[in-house]
Formats: structure tokens, C-alpha cells, sequence
């Protein structure tokens, strides 16, 4: 009973927050051009602020002990690899392939990495998820782009790919982080402030962004393919992380940070970044929308089964 407690109080306040965002948006009560103000807020301002604070507050002993990052990126190889093995057999589109490795591989840790975790463990007991933003998060855009343009077929722009990855917010806002942390400055109380207010802003209107987000169209001639993502991003993917990674001997908040790194819905911006690749962007979007819905049920499946070991 403890166990589904802890999955309620973790997942719940979540899909509020998401399903809000739904319904302002399908009673017209916030528009689309809104909700693009609005993540344009939370890209550019409130997850770069908040991986800056996380990252210069973290505790300095995590960067000796990088093994957490090796590891997720060695699943990340795994989750990558293997369904472009697995679908590289079938006669699926490769414009779709492109899409489906991609919505396995790639989830939303960003915006339900903090929240989820820190609603289990309380705030600033987040463990390793600000190293994981700061180190996997990054490794997400470049495997992307090429993932992408292998199955595009086109040639890539080794300039504008790297371009694009140094003009990334986050990763501008990790490169700040890990200076100022080094640099020895004192943060000024007010300067503090600031920051812990946008902080404090950054969840509820990220997912509040994340539920406007939703484009409901029909799945019907895909259903077959969106059950294959759905079933690599919210149970395989997982599967393959935590069984090993429990192995291995994690537990509490860092294997929370790698279950929704790993179990997490696919990224909103893997939709983007397929329609910019010339590849099946309506494939993307209802990828997207798929595993966020399938996330409610299934996050609350792994952190019942996780803490009921006693491994949360």
C-alpha cells in the first residue's frame, strides 16, 4: 500500500499539471499562439535556469564519480542500436523508422526528470539527475541528428549540426553552470532569489506547456507502429535500464533520475527535429502524444514495482 502511495504522490501532481494544460487549451481558454509564448519561456528561461542552479549547487563529490553517465550512456548505445537492428529487418518506411528509433531513444527527462523525482524524495534530494541533464540531455541532440540523417538520406552540415548543439539553451546553461561552480563567486542572496523564483516557476508551467502541447489526430493508420514505440520507450527501454542498473547497485533518487530518463515519454522536440529532417513529422507528433498519455500509467507501474523491492 506504501508502495502505491509513493506512485500516486509522484505521478498524480504530474498529470494534473498536464491535463490542465489539455483542457485551457481545448476550451480556447489559451491559445496555440500562447502556448508557444509559453515554450519559449520555459526553453529559453525556465529549464536553462534551472539546470544552471541545479548544477552549480550540486555536490562537487558527483563529478568524481562519473560511472552514472557511463552507464546511461552505455543503455543509450543499447536503446539506440537496437531497434535500428530490429526495424532495419521489417519493411516499414525508413522516413517512420527514423522516427520510431528516435521516440525509443530519446525522452522527455528535461521537463519530468525534477519533478517526478523530487516529488518522491522532496526538493534538492535529486540525487544525480542534474549530472544526467547535463551529460545525457546533450548526448540526446547529437544522437538525434545523426539517427535522423541516416535514415533521411541526405548529407549533413557538420558546421550547422555543431552550431546547432553550442546554441542549444541547455547546453549554453550547463557550460555556465559547471564555470560558475568552479569559479569560486559568491551567489548575492538576491541574485539567489531570482533564480529560486524561476526555479519554482519552471515545473508547473513546463508541464502545463507539455499538456497544451497535444495535437489530437487520429492514430488509427498508425496504430501498429505507435504501439511498437510505445511499448520500446515506456517498457523496454526501462526493462533493459533498471534491471541492470538495480543490478549494479543503484538505488533511491539516482534510480528514480535513470527510471524517467529512461522510462519517460518521448522528447516534444524529437516532433520538431523530425519535421526539420524531412522525415515523418505526423508519425513524431503522435509519437509524442502516445507515450505522454501512456506515461501516467506506466510511471506509476515502475515506481509501485521499484519501491515495493524496497529500491526507491
Amino acid at each position: 500500500m506504501n508502495s502505491i502511495l509513493i506512485a500516486a504522490n509522484a505521478v498524480l501532481p504530474v498529470a494534473f499539471m498536464m491535463l490542465l494544460g489539455t483542457a485551457l487549451k481545448s476550451r480556447g481558454i489559451i491559445k496555440d499562439s500562447s502556448f508557444r509564448d509559453f515554450n519559449w519561456i520555459v526553453f529559453h528561461i525556465c529549464l536553462p535556469v534551472s539546470l544552471f542552479n541545479s548544477i552549480q549547487s550540486m555536490d562537487t563529490a558527483m563529478l568524481t564519480e562519473p560511472r552514472i553517465v557511463l552507464f546511461a550512456y552505455s543503455v543509450l548505445a543499447v536503446i539506440v542500436i537496437l531497434p535500428m537492428i530490429l526495424l532495419g529487418r521489417t519493411t516499414i518506411d525508413d522516413r517512420q523508422k527514423g522516427v520510431m528509433v528516435q521516440a525509443i531513444f530519446r525522452s522527455n527527462f528535461v521537463i519530468l526528470g525534477l519533478p517526478i523525482v523530487e516529488s518522491i524524495y522532496g526538493a534538492g534530494n535529486i540525487g544525480a539527475v542534474p549530472l544526467l541533464i547535463a551529460f545525457v540531455v546533450p548526448a540526446f541532440n547529437i544522437v538525434s541528428v545523426i539517427v535522423l540523417q541516416h535514415y533521411s538520406g541526405t548529407k549533413g552540415n557538420p558546421a550547422k549540426t555543431i552550431k546547432g548543439i553550442l546554441t542549444n539553451p541547455l547546453i549554453i546553461a550547463t557550460i555556465l553552470g559547471f564555470l560558475y561552480k568552479f569559479s569560486g563567486i559568491h551567489t548575492p542572496d538576491i541574485l539567489a532569489s531570482i533564480l529560486n523564483q524561476l526555479v519554482r516557476m519552471s515545473t508547473p508551467l513546463s508541464l502545463l506547456v507539455l499538456g497544451g502541447s497535444f495535437q489530437l489526430v487520429s492514430v488509427r493508420g498508425n496504430r501498429k507502429l505507435l504501439g511498437i514505440v510505445a511499448a520500446g520507450r515506456l517498457i523496454a527501454a526501462p526493462l533493459i535500464a533498471l534491471t541492470t542498473a538495480a543490478a549494479l547497485g543503484y538505488r533511491g533518487a539516482d534510480l528514480a533520475g535513470l527510471m524517467v530518463l529512461f522510462g519517460g515519454p518521448a522528447a516534444i522536440a524529437s516532433f520538431s527535429m523530425a519535421m526539420q529532417m524531412g522525415l515523418d513529422s505526423e508519425l513524431a507528433a503522435q509519437c509524442v502524444m502516445v507515450t505522454t498519455i501512456g506515461v501516467i500509467f506506466t510511471m506509476f507501474g515502475w515506481i509501485t514495482a521499484l519501491s515495493s523491492l524496497g529500491l526507491l
